[in-house]
């Protein structure tokens, strides 16, 4: 029979074995969180020097300003962003609530829609130091100015577009960034 000194062994050893696999659970986690990190790095890379440049496409842009929307092509755009960032999810939920000049069918633009944004070179202001998007754009653009697009790289990462930097890059949806609207005029 069991004595009351034996079952606190037995519990004591439990526990032991039980923090032991709590901190190999974080060591793996940490392990997953840097392999995430440098499979992200490389793919950035082989972006950056395999695809094309998304900010050598040439364009001629037209553009007309209403009081809360900008009109670029057949698109219009939500002239200033939303200044919240939220994961990739939240701002969808948010188009199907948003309603800017009578319009409710608001949307997160693809990743080429963005793209339309990207000038060839950086423009600077006063505020910040450079940005690589459309001067009408330039002075209601945050300071981090990273952009969610609904263009889905799989289940768990969806494109971006890094306005300060300007290239594109697919992040995991979970993240936050900045979301501006568009729809089809």
């Amino acid at each position: 029979m069991q004595t009351e000194v034996d079952k606190r062994e037995i519990y004591q050893q439990r526990v032991e074995k039980i923090d032991h696999a709590k901190i190999r659970i974080d060591e793996i986690k940490a392990k997953v969180n840097s392999l995430e990190k440098e499979l992200l790095e490389i793919k950035q890379l082989d972006r950056l020097f395999f695809c094309k440049d998304t900010v050598e496409k040439s364009r001629k842009t037209t553009i007309y300003k209403g009081d809360d929307i900008l009109f670029v092509a057949e698109l219009s755009y939500q002239r200033f962003p939303n200044y919240k960032i939220v994961t990739w999810e939240e701002a969808n939920e948010y188009a199907k609530k948003l309603r800017i000049g009578g319009y409710n069918d608001w949307r997160l633009p693809t990743i080429e829609e963005l793209e339309r944004l990207l000038t060839k070179q950086s423009m600077k202001n006063s505020k910040r130091d450079s940005h690589y998007i459309l001067r009408d754009f330039l002075e209601v653009m945050p300071q981090d100015s990273c952009f969610w697009s609904s263009t889905e790289e799989n289940e768990l990462y969806a494109w971006v577009v890094d306005f300060g930097k300007g290239y594109d890059y697919w992040r995991r949806k979970t993240l936050k960034y900045y979301a501006i609207y568009v729809r089809k005029t």
